[in-house]
Parts: structure tokens; sequence; C-alpha cells
């Protein structure tokens, strides 16, 4: 949850500052929190695995996009949404610098890990097994002959009694 929350924090808040930075408006702090929580939310299911150059490249791409739309769409002018080049400039710079700022925290984060791993105690597994796993199994009750006739016989219909 720390690294969505740095991913989301650290992304949607550059996107802001290089939305403003390159002639755009500055959101309120509601919408960029909103924002900046929409993005951490989505890089859940990414949490369980340490993201490459590429991967965190795409990511903050997208996302630095989806902000300049975002952000556009806020500022209530069409003309807003298609970026001029010093903010596309902008966008640029804050894409690398939340790049590598990510790329070093995942490597950093994973080598901690890996460190605190290390350490751990490890569980013990359970020994392996050298003869057929017993399952008991309830007896039936004894039923006498004409029972079992009628059941085979008459078999019951319709819903059961609740």
């Amino acid at each position: 949850m720390v690294r969505c929350g740095a991913v989301g924090l650290s992304t949607g808040l550059l996107a802001v500052l290089a939305h403003a930075s390159g002639g755009g408006h500055l959101p309120s702090l509601p919408h960029v929190l909103v924002f900046a929580l929409a993005i951490a939310w989505t890089c859940v299911p990414l949490t369980d695995r340490q993201l490459g150059f590429a991967e965190l490249l795409g990511l903050v791409g997208v996302v630095q996009v989806a902000a300049h739309v975002f952000l556009g769409a806020l500022s209530r002018h069409p003309r807003d949404v298609l970026p001029s080049p010093s903010m596309l400039l902008t966008h640029l710079v804050a894409t690398a610098i939340v790049v590598a700022a990510l790329t070093g925290f995942e490597q950093a984060v994973f080598r901690l890990a890996a460190a605190v791993a290390a350490v751990l105690p490890r569980p013990l597994s359970p020994p392996p097994a050298f003869a057929p796993l017993r399952i008991p199994i309830a007896a039936h009750p004894r039923q006498s002959f004409s029972e079992v006739l009628r059941r085979r016989t008459l078999p019951r219909r319709g819903p059961p009694r609740s």
C-alpha cells in the first residue's frame, strides 16, 4: 500500500505541477487528492511484483496523459485539452523525474525486502507422507431389508421437506 501511495502521490502531484507550470491552471486541493487516490487505487494490482523501467514508463506516461485530460476538462476550455509545446515539455520532464525516482524506489524496496527475508526464520515444512492417508468414513445405520427394497423401488419424488 505504501508503494501505491508513493506512485499515486508522486505521479499525481508532479502531473499537476507540470500542468500548472506549462501554462495550465492549478486545480483545487480536493481535485488533486481525488486524482492521486485514483492513481494509487489503480496501482494496487501491480503490487505483487517488481516493476521494471518499461512498465513504470508506461504507467507514468498514461497517468501524465490522464492528468492532462483531467485538468484540461476541469478548466472548462476545450482548447486546454490539446497541450501546448511548453506544457508537453513539462509533462515529459515530470514523466522522466517520476520514472527515475520510482525505478530507484522499486529497487530499494525489493532489496530491503530480500535482506529482511534472509534474516527471518523460515517456516518448517511438514515431513513427507510415507503411507496412504486414512480417512475415517462414518458407518451407515443398519436398515431392514424391507426399508432397502422400498427405497430402491419407490424413490422419493418432489422437493425435500424443510
